[in-house]
């Protein structure tokens, strides 16, 4: 906690500072009742849209009012945008219960601070409110490097926290690893800079940023809605369909740049009885524990999918057999040390000696198309079954055909 009282009280020290030091004209008493009034209409008419966008998104949920926020952070002085702020998120927070309050508070400051390091820039035109002072070529400019100066800071101070205080399988990786979540939280700071500029010229102009906004939101929610059909619910991993869909991409990009890529099929040992020795809603929480270890031992642009029960792929681009047999030993150690907390009969029990049996297969020595590899990771998968289980087997290791299926 010791870091979000800094970060705090940084913000409000910086706050004070700007009181002493900041003149505020009548019309931006204007133009903050303008973006308080049109942020707030924003959320009540899209409030079951970012209850829907919430429950899909995970971590590193993009907060779309950033529209107005930073509109805001271009016109204003500071303490107008930290009255901003606070009036906004304030809102926010009696209307939904998203989020606890000291993360509302932190992320109050850390969008002060944000908005502080961006008016810093703003000072070569002039300061915050100054947008058709200078010529049109400078102003995009400077308007330019203070985006990348809020959403720096910004990301900055939230990647830290989440490094030092983050819940058990949420990482700064996980929060910021999503180029699209990037993308998305870019492109309102852009809205919000021609924002800036409509409101700078008449604040009544403001209305008309409503149906482009909303539309933006539904059209997220639709986006996330998708992505969220391909994710499997238990573990967050992808199903079928997505891992599919990722590794014919991965092959079409193979066949191009005349490359080749590993598939692991990973199978947990004994994991019926698991089920049966302490119920299914354990052995929910041992395969997301597996899960979690899978990811964590694969690079960032691996995927790792569920395709029922308890086996798991893994699609590794650019890796041969012997890349993804090293992949599937790590894999294989890490299942062996996990120790699972699970509830049972209304106590808390501790799950251990789990292993799991690994088959790798590569493109294009094992096939030339998904299934076939699919097939050959299998094949060697069950041969890792047949001679004793906690094994790693490569489809080229093979020396005769699988008869026998182990359970």
């Amino acid at each position: 906690m010791r870091y979000q009282l800094l970060v705090v009280f940084l913000a409000l020290g910086a706050l004070a500072w700007s009181m002493t030091t900041a003149t505020v004209e009548q019309s931006q008493w204007l133009t903050l009742g303008v973006l308080v009034l049109c942020a707030v209409a924003h959320n009540e008419l899209a409030r079951g849209i970012e209850r829907g966008r919430r429950e899909v998104s995970g971590p590193g949920h993009v907060d779309l009012c950033s529209v107005w926020l930073f509109a805001g952070a271009l016109l204003l002085p500071l303490p107008l945008v930290g009255l901003l702020l606070v009036l906004v998120y304030g809102h926010y927070q009696w209307r939904s219960t998203f989020i606890a309050l000291h993360r509302r508070i932190f992320s109050i400051a850390v969008l002060v601070l944000s908005a502080l390091a961006a008016q810093q820039v703003l000072a070569l035109i002039g300061g915050p409110g100054h947008l058709f002072g200078a010529s049109v070529s400078t102003t995009v400019g400077v308007i330019l490097l203070a985006l990348v100066v809020y959403t720096s800071v910004d990301v900055a101070l939230i990647a830290t926290r989440v490094h030092l205080y983050g819940a058990p399988g949420v990482t700064v990786r996980k929060v910021f690893g999503d180029p699209s979540k990037h993308m998305l939280e870019i492109s309102t700071l852009f809205y919000g800079s021609l924002l800036a500029f409509a409101v700078g010229y008449s604040p009544t102009l403001a209305v008309l940023a409503f149906p482009p906004v909303l539309m933006l939101h539904r059209s997220v929610l639709l986006k996330q809605v998708e992505e969220k059909s391909r994710k499997d619910s238990k573990t967050g991993l992808f199903n079928s369909e997505g891992w599919h869909r990722n590794a014919n991409r991965e092959r079409s990009r193979a066949l191009r740049a005349k490359e080749g890529f590993g598939v692991l099929m990973v199978d947990l040992d004994h994991f019926k009885k698991v089920n049966d020795t302490y119920g299914h809603v354990a052995g929910d929480a041992v395969l997301k524990a597996v899960a979690d270890a899978i990811s964590g031992e694969v690079r960032d642009y691996d995927s790792v999918g569920r395709f029922g029960g308890e086996e798991f792929v893994v699609l590794l681009p650019g890796m041969d057999e012997d890349d993804g047999i090293g992949v599937a030993e790590r894999i294989r150690h890490a299942v062996t040390q996990l120790v699972v907390e699970a509830p049972v009969e209304g106590r808390t029990t501790l799950i251990r000696n789990l292993s799991a049996s690994i088959g790798v297969s590569t493109f294009p020595a094992a096939g030339d198309d998904i299934e076939p590899l699919l097939l050959a990771a299998d094949a060697a998968l069950y041969e890792a079954k047949n001679t004793g289980r906690n094994r790693v087997v490569g489809w080229t290791g093979l020396r005769k055909p699988v008869l026998a299926i182990a359970a």
